[in-house]
Formats: structure tokens, C-alpha cells, sequence
């Protein structure tokens, strides 16, 4: 058989039967105890010895004690005392008989019990001779604060380090005596013919719960006697007395064994905003529930948040929740004097508290450099202790439990002092090309001799899917133009390519018009192209890659245009053949390769016939159809899109073989 000693987190429980259930303390040695084993002197016993207080608050109260300490009378004293009550009972019936021997057993008894009653009240004012004077101050105030120091530190290189510091513990307690504790005093000095200047006790505090404290100087333990000299508070003076003075007390301690945090308590991360053009800071505020797994603690509200920044930022030019701003500069011993900003009484939001995130944004006059480095302060507050006590109690100077005053406050404050350096922070921003004042400019939209119809459209689109994902090709209803026989096209197409994780979004208009002579096919028209990319970048590598990519559209866009472009012959020719509205369609009619069209392309080197004399409408009008499903099956058209385009080609053909 193994035995395993653990080791538990002690705790003030009952001197005799360790219950943890302590009701009073024994006014002589201090010793808590349970209801059992730390009485009150009973009512019978205080009236035959007298009771130990008196005066407001103390006149009504019984005394505790615990079986070592007692002052009931025991032993031979109470045997004789008994004996004494016996004599007397018997000499006043042996009255009726003999009254002599009556008279004498009567008088025997009465001197007997009287010795016992006086050898009793003796023993009890010597016992109680020793005590100091017992006091009863008023409480305003009682306050546990315990506090967990953070030092928080990001480095140049990106490394993220949390030190936790010793957790420190601070109890404060405001108490006043006043004019009942005086009248005490003048009681205790005629009784006792005594000086004013002597010892007292208000009481004794007691740390409830699991709690190991490290044994200090003003604080040996969880049980703490209040006492000192009435010489120095003025209200005990004979003359001229204060009507009230305060009695202040600050205990501070350390706990024996550090809690377990794995995690650290908080964090403190800075990030650039996007799109800000380095001018705005962002720190996230993040922290987690501390303590026991049945008794957590949770984040009450932040008290402060305090942040300084180099003096070349400027002014703040805007923030959230109503920051607090310095207006003058301080040397902290850096190359570069600081600027301060706070944020005071932060109350986190019921969504705030569920993801444990609070986020604050700064703006400056200023850039933000990467160089730069900020520092400050955030202090918080959790409802609990971390240290596992429970509560705080006040006992009086007779040992009974004070329930006149509202409890003590517990709370555990977290003190994080960060360092962080901006080195390692990626800046976002976002870059659009052409800008918003190129983009109105005509001179970035290019122009071709080419008819804007679907061909068109899927010729564009097949050259853009080789190197970009094409999420979308929106096709606006044609409207009529500004003369009877032209009709305005406009297309939509938006894509994008990835550089690395990065995505770079393109999106591409095209407008044109068509020219009708008669009949439902242009015979001529004109194609605009203005295309816009956008992309987000973290450094000038990645800014000159989204310039180069809108380059690199322009060129393939422009290429594939000249190539429908020189496919069209000219309307006007009078050798042209009848396929002259379609975009280099008319030169299938004189490819004399076979076999069905491979890539959907209408290219002369790229599409054939479907046999030799073939009709050219029907041939045309299955190329038509190969490439909408082409484009249907990349996912390039809606299926909307592809019934309406195959409608619209078949009219179109079936028109022309008419």
C-alpha cells in the first residue's frame, strides 16, 4: 500500500475540531473556534462575576471563551460553594426545631458560600487584570487588495515575452474611535486609578479561506490583533479631547506559494491600422479569467490605460473612448522625449467581457516609423481574491463576530507595465491603380477597333483565365446609342490573382458601341477598356508588384484586342464575306483544315471548318456555342447569362441564313 502526502493551502479552522465553520475567538489567547468550543459566558455567570465590557456596543455583549480560558468556577471551589448553599438550606428547615442550631447552620452556610462567591470574583479580576482595555471603534471602510505585477515586452525581432511578478496583498482598514470609547477609557482609569496612557484592544481580524500567507512582520498569520496605547489618538486626552479620531491600519503581505498561471494575465498587442498611411496605432487588449477552476475571476473594469509615444507623432488626432491627452513632453531617459495618452474607468461591454478583447485606436498628426517605440502602464481590477481567501472578518474585543458594517471588499488588481517595439508590426495598406484622380482621366482607358459582342467577351476572358481566377462577367442590357443604327454594350468582369497569400484584385469594364445597317448583326464597332487593381501591401516590394500587375493586364489586354482587332476585315472592302460582323470569324470561311474547333478560339490558325462546304453560318454558330459552354463550364457565365447569349445567337444565325 502507497501513501501520498499532499499538500493543501491551510486555512483558519476551529483550534479543537478543525472545523473550517468559525463563529468566535476566545478574548484571552485568540484561538478561533466553532460554536462548540468557543462559548459565550452565560448570563448566570455574568451577573456572579460581573461582564468584562461595558458602554455602547459592548454593554450587551457576552464574552467568548474557549474550555482553557473559561471563568466558570470548578473544582473544590464549586464543591465548597455548594456545601455552603447546602448549610443554608438545612439551617433554615432545622429553624422550625431548634432555631440555635438552625440559626448556626444558616450562618455557616452564608459564610461559606460568601468565601467561595469572593474567591471567585478574586481569581477573576486578577485573570482580568491583565487584559488591556477593550474597545469598540466604529468601521467605515475595510479593503483586500491583491496585486499581480506583468512585464510585458515585445522585441524588434517580433518576440513576445510575459514576466509575472510576486503577487502582493494590501489590506486597509478605516476605524474611528469616539466618544463611547472615551467614556471607556474614563471608567477603566477610575477603576484601576491608573494613567490615561494604556494599552487596548478594538478587536482582532481574521482571513476566512484557503489562503498561505508568507509570515510577516505586521501580518504573522491570518489572525491579526488590533490593539495599541490610547496615548496617541487625541480623542483620549483628559482635556480639551477630539471628538473622534481615526485608526488607520495597512497591512501588507506576500503569499507563501505563487499561483499557477500558465498563461500570461494579459496582453498588450500593437498593430498599424490599414489604410491609415502609418498614422494610426491600434492596441489589442486581451486577458483571461484568473483562479481556481470553481471560483475564476473575472475582469471588473480596467482602471487605467496609459500609453507613451515618441513626440514626433503629434498630437492625437482622434481616439476612442475619450482618451485623456498630455500636453507637454517628458524626458523618460530615451533618445526622444514622450508624449502620454490615458484612458481612465474603462467598462468593458457584455460582448467585450464574453471574448475577453477590448481594442482602442489612436490617430496622430504624425507618421508612425518602424523604429519606433512605445511604452505605458494598464492597471485592472478582478472582483476576488487570487490567492483563494474568501473573506474578511472582524471580531470584537470580547470575541464575538461584528456584523455592524457591510463586509470587506476583495478585489485583485493586475499592474502590466509594457515595452513595445513597432519593428516587427506588418503594416497593411491598400494600393489602387490607377489612383482616384488617374481613373478619370481618359488617357488610362484604351480604345480598339473592335466589335464589343460575346465573342469578344469570351476571347478576353479565355486570355484572363490562364493566369487570374475570373470570379464574375456581368453583362448589362444593350442600350440604344445616340444614333438610330448604334447600340451601346457594357460588360463587367472582376477577378483576381494571388501573390503568395496576398490576393490582387482586378476589375475591368468594357463599353463600346455597336454600328447596325439594316440589320440585327453590327457591322462595325468600337471597344473601351478601363481597368482598376487593387491590392493590400505590408512593404514597397509588395507596392511595386501591385503597380507591375496592373501593367501587366494593360499588356495582355491591349494584346488580345490587337489580335480580334487584325482578325476583322474592313466593312468596306468589296471582297468581304458575309461574316464580317463577327470578330475574325470571317476568316474560317477560307481555313480549309478539318476536324472540330479544339480550344474555342476563332482564330484562323485555331479553328476549323466543321467540313468541307460546310454553311458558314452553321459553322459559325456551333463555334458560338462551344465557347459559351466553355465558358459556362469554367464558371466564367451564370447559366442566366449563357440561355440569354445562346438565345441571342441563335436569332442572330438563323436571321442570317434567312
Amino acid at each position: 500500500m502507497r501513501t501520498e502526502i499532499k499538500p493543501r493551502v491551510p486555512q483558519v479552522r476551529c483550534y479543537k475540531c478543525g472545523s473550517p465553520a468559525i463563529r468566535s475567538l476566545c478574548h484571552h489567547c485568540w484561538r478561533p473556534g466553532c460554536v462548540t468550543h468557543v462559548v459565550p459566558m452565560p448570563r448566570s455567570g455574568a451577573m456572579l462575576l460581573g461582564r468584562e465590557g461595558g458602554g455602547r456596543g459592548l454593554g450587551t455583549d457576552a464574552s467568548h471563551h474557549c474550555q482553557e480560558c473559561g471563568h466558570a468556577v470548578a473544582g473544590y471551589p464549586l464543591a465548597l460553594g455548594a456545601g455552603g448553599l447546602g448549610l443554608m438550606t438545612v439551617g433554615l428547615i432545622t429553624l422550625l426545631l431548634n432555631p440555635v442550631a438552625g440559626l448556626a447552620l444558616v450562618v455557616a452556610g452564608v459564610l461559606l458560600a460568601g468565601w467561595v462567591y469572593l474567591t471567585a470574583r478574586r481569581r477573576t479580576a486578577q485573570r482580568r487584570s491583565g487584559l488591556p482595555l477593550a474597545l469598540q471603534p466604529k468601521i467605515n471602510d475595510v479593503r483586500l487588495t491583491e496585486r499581480l505585477g506583468v512585464d510585458i515586452t515585445l522585441a524588434p525581432e517580433g518576440r513576445y515575452t510575459t514576466s509575472l511578478r510576486p503577487v502582493e496583498g494590501d489590506i486597509s482598514m478605516d476605524l474611528v474611535f469616539g466618544r463611547p470609547d472615551r467614556d471607556r477609557l474614563n471608567r477603566y482609569a477610575r477603576k484601576r486609578t491608573s494613567s490615561r496612557d494604556t494599552r487596548f484592544c478594538a478587536g482582532c481580524l481574521v482571513l476566512h479561506g484557503p489562503v498561505d500567507i508568507a509570515p510577516q512582520p505586521d501580518l504573522p498569520g491570518p489572525v491579526r490583533l488590533l490593539e495599541g496605547t490610547t496615548g496617541a489618538y487625541p480623542v483620549f486626552r483628559a482635556e480639551d479631547p477630539h471628538a473622534s479620531s481615526p485608526f488607520p491600519l495597512a497591512l501588507t503581505y506576500r503569499l507563501a506559494r505563487e499561483p499557477v498561471i500558465k498563461e500570461g494575465p494579459v496582453w498588450v498587442t500593437p498593430s498599424l491600422v490599414a489604410e491609415s498611411d502609418r498614422r494610426a496605432l491600434e492596441l489589442d487588449i486581451q486577458w483571461v479569467d484568473l483562479g481556481p477552476r470553481d471560483k475564476r475571476l473575472s475582469l471588473d473594469v480596467i482602471e487605467l490605460i496609459q500609453l507613451r509615444y515618441p513626440v514626433s507623432w503629434g498630437n492625437v488626432v482622434k481616439a476612442s473612448h475619450r482618451a485623456i491627452q498630455s500636453t507637454s513632453a517628458e524626458d523618460c531617459g530615451g533618445p526622444e522625449a514622450l508624449r502620454r495618452v490615458e484612458w481612465r474607468q474603462l467598462l468593458p461591454t457584455e460582448q467585450q467581457r464574453q471574448a475577453r478583447q477590448l481594442k482602442l485606436m489612436i490617430r496622430f498628426e504624425g507618421k508612425i516609423r518602424s523604429q519606433d517605440r512605445v511604452s505605458g502602464r494598464l492597471e485592472a481590477t478582478m472582483k476576488g481574491a487570487l490567492s483563494g481567501l474568501e473573506k474578511v472578518r472582524l471580531y470584537s474585543s470580547l470575541g464575538g463576530r461584528r456584523d455592524d458594517w457591510r463586509g470587506a471588499a476583495i478585489r485583485t488588481g493586475i499592474e502590466a507595465d509594457f515595452k513595445l517595439s513597432l519593428g516587427s508590426i506588418r503594416y497593411e495598406d491598400v494600393l489602387i491603380v490607377p489612383e482616384h484622380q488617374a481613373r478619370e482621366d481618359d488617357r488610362n482607358t484604351d480604345e480598339f477597333d473592335v466589335i464589343p459582342n460575346d465573342d469578344m467577351v469570351i476571347e478576353l476572358t479565355n486570355a484572363l483565365s490562364e493566369d487570374y481566377y475570373v470570379k464574375r462577367v456581368i453583362e448589362h442590357p444593350p442600350r440604344s446609342g445616340g444614333r438610330a443604327d448604334h447600340v451601346q454594350r457594357y460588360w463587367d468582369i472582376a477577378g483576381r490573382r494571388y501573390d503568395g497569400v496576398y490576393p490582387i484584385e482586378f476589375h475591368m469594364v468594357l463599353t463600346g458601341e455597336e454600328v447596325h445597317r439594316g440589320g440585327i448583326r453590327p457591322v462595325a464597332g468600337r471597344t473601351k477598356i478601363t481597368i482598376v487593381v487593387q491590392g493590400a501591401y505590408t512593404n514597397d516590394e509588395m507596392k511595386a508588384r501591385i503597380k507591375g500587375e496592373w501593367d501587366a493586364l494593360h499588356d495582355l489586354t491591349r494584346d488580345t484586342m490587337m489580335v480580334l482587332a487584325s482578325r476583322r476585315p474592313k466593312i468596306d472592302a468589296p471582297d468581304a464575306p458575309p461574316g464580317t460582323a463577327h470578330n475574325g470569324s470571317s476568316q474560317s470561311a477560307h481555313n480549309g483544315s478539318s476536324g472540330p474547333a479544339h480550344d474555342g478560339l476563332s482564330g484562323p490558325a485555331r479553328n476549323g471548318s466543321s467540313g468541307m462546304g460546310a454553311d458558314p453560318s452553321r459553322r459559325r454558330l456551333l463555334e458560338r456555342l462551344g465557347k459559351m459552354d466553355e465558358a459556362l463550364v469554367d464558371g466564367r457565365i451564370s447559366l442566366e447569362q449563357y440561355e440569354e447569349m445562346k438565345a441571342r445567337a441563335e436569332q442572330e444565325f438563323g436571321d442570317w441564313e434567312a
